[in-house]
């Protein structure tokens, strides 16, 4: 890799240049890509509490505010297990061949435990209230708490694995498409807010 100011090669490992401090574009374009994503995220979770319900209490509420707020609720509840499979997905195959460093290893066990731990708790939803009557109540009074717990885990799993050069780059790429695809939905978020807001106006 080499320094876009100066010239000076130097190792990916390192995050800047030895020479002028420059980082390189590539880190940039990754770091923006994900805070993009996370904004657009965030902006979404906060539309579906507090705007949708309210577009939606009518019987004429167009069918777009609805779907979107069914995507909402069931990406928030179900969302993470897509994210945990793309990242098993990613460690066992796009990784295979690499020497795995330990944190991957750890990675690895936490995501497939955390989808185990969301299949039992799906199977707990069908237990029989007669069978156990604390469990599927406690499951359904927290179902929004819980849902925290696996992105949480989703997340904390990323950071890990984007710490170390080597295993951000294969996981992120050069950023330029994460960035592409993370202002896409950032620009698609806002014309469907700004459509909502419009809906509102008498």
């Amino acid at each position: 890799m080499f320094c876009e100011r100066c010239g000076l090669q130097f190792l990916p490992q390192q995050s800047v240049c030895s020479r002028c401090g420059l980082a390189p574009t590539q880190h940039w374009l990754q770091l923006v890509g994900l805070v993009t994503l996370a904004v657009t995220m965030a902006c979404n979770a906060l539309v579906s509490m507090l705007l949708l319900p309210r577009l939606v209490d009518g019987q004429h509420a167009p069918a777009v505010f609805r779907g979107w707020l069914w995507f909402s609720d069931k990406f928030s509840s179900y969302g993470w297990v897509a994210f945990a499979v793309a990242l098993l997905v990613w460690s066992f195959w796009l990784r295979r061949g690499h020497k795995l460093q330990k944190k991957e290893w750890l990675a690895r066990l936490v995501l497939l435990l955390l989808l185990l731990g969301g299949f039992m708790a799906l199977l707990l939803r069908w237990v029989p209230a007669r069978v156990l009557r604390v469990i599927p109540a406690a499951i359904s009074r927290h179902s929004g708490s819980a849902a925290a717990v696996p992105w949480g885990v989703i997340a904390l799993v990323a950071g890990v694995l984007c710490l170390n050069v080597e295993t951000r780059d294969s996981l992120l790429g050069d950023g330029k498409v994460l960035s592409l695809v993370s202002v896409g939905l950032l620009l698609l978020l806002l014309t469907m807010i700004l459509l909502a807001w419009f809906a509102t106006i008498p």
